[in-house]
């Protein structure tokens, strides 16, 4: 990869990431990795959230992480006005 180049994640590769992580450290309750998951981004005034949802096996919790969150550059933000 060239560094003198503007390289861009693509929303698959931080899911990709993230998820592979949480697969690794295994449920943040009891550190099992026998757990299901679903992995997602989140879009919402001008932000996008990635989520994952848990559900372990093993201990029977289940859960919502946001995995991270960043400026979706397609779409504007929009400020509310304060009084």
């Amino acid at each position: 990869m060239r560094l003198d180049k503007e390289s861009k994640v693509t929303d698959d590769e931080i899911l990709t990431h993230h998820t592979l992580k949480r697969v690794q450290e295994g449920c943040r309750e009891c550190k099992s990795k026998a757990f299901a998951y679903e992995a997602g981004v989140r879009q919402e005034n001008g932000l996008k959230w990635f989520i994952i949802l848990v559900n372990c096996g093993a201990c029977g919790e289940a859960y919502e992480e946001i995995m991270e969150i960043r400026i979706d550059t397609n779409e504007p933000i929009k400020y509310e006005e304060s009084e």
